[in-house]
């Protein structure tokens, strides 16, 4: 939800998919606590780096039962704290060209980690999310 400081709904990617959730890009809601699953969005995440705060996370970790879900990506990966990542669902985003939604269900999409080490799957087997997908989202 474009400009929004958090909003509600079902996860729908990942393994936590289906999961009430909490979405933070900018604030947590008062209520945080309603909802098992809390997801910082990569906007969050860049402020922790940036503040170098990591604080209300770390609370959350600490102080309830809830599972929280990391936006990271190639800046801010290697920036957080052990605690966190080893605490916390992490979900590294790569951005793609449109090239994959070209391939047929059968093909492999392959991600080059280094020299001789990749993590591939067939693309039927990745989760495909959609705009449609996030039409129950709600403020």
């Amino acid at each position: 939800m474009q400009g929004k400081e958090f909003w509600y709904g079902l996860e729908v990617e990942g393994r936590l998919l289906g999961v009430q959730t909490v979405f933070v890009r900018s604030k947590i809601p008062e209520d945080f606590n309603k909802y098992p699953h809390i997801y910082f969005t990569i906007e969050y995440t860049h402020t922790c780096v940036d503040n170098d705060d990591w604080q209300d996370i770390e609370n959350i970790l600490d102080n309830s039962r809830q599972i929280c879900s990391i936006e990271v990506n190639e800046h801010t990966v290697d920036k957080i704290p052990m605690y966190i990542f080893n605490h916390s669902h992490l979900i590294y985003r790569i951005n793609t060209d449109e090239k994959i939604a070209k391939l047929k269900a059968s093909d492999t999409v392959s991600l080059d980690d280094a020299p001789y080490r990749v993590f591939q799957s067939t693309k039927h087997q990745l989760l495909s999310v959609t705009p449609d997908s996030y039409k129950y989202d709600k403020l």
